[in-house]
């Protein structure tokens, strides 16, 4: 019996993840469209106190941290994307492998496998 991870994504499964692709890449584009403002430097001559300063330099460390992240993962969308164009979505692109549905509902942006991704 064929486990449910090898047989090939349906064309319902295929529009679930690219709607949901299409949903984390306009959120993402409008996080960054927004965050923009919110990276400001602290200026020095600004009258706050010392901890209030060094909690204001870590939020925005953490800030700066989670738009970098956001940036590294459109363009992994965006591939994602470019395999359902293809008709590779869903199969690992180093062993070719099917990625478990649950994966991908996870981090539909996922490439490989989880063996790939763990070097097993």
């Amino acid at each position: 019996m064929d486990s449910p991870y090898s047989q090939p994504m349906t064309a319902d499964n295929l529009a679930h993840f690219k709607a949901l692709l299409e949903n984390h890449a306009e959120e993402i584009r409008t996080l960054l469209a927004s965050s923009d403002s919110a990276d400001d430097s602290i200026e020095v001559d600004n009258a706050i106190g010392r901890l209030t300063r060094m909690e204001a330099v870590q939020a925005q460390a953490i800030s700066a941290e989670g738009r970098r992240r956001q940036e590294l993962r459109l363009p992994k969308i965006e591939q994602a994307l470019d395999r359902i164009a293809v008709g590779s979505y869903g199969s690992c692109i180093r062993c070719g492998a099917k990625i478990p549905r649950g994966r991908l509902e996870i981090m539909p942006e996922a490439a490989v496998c989880v063996e790939c991704a763990t070097g097993s």
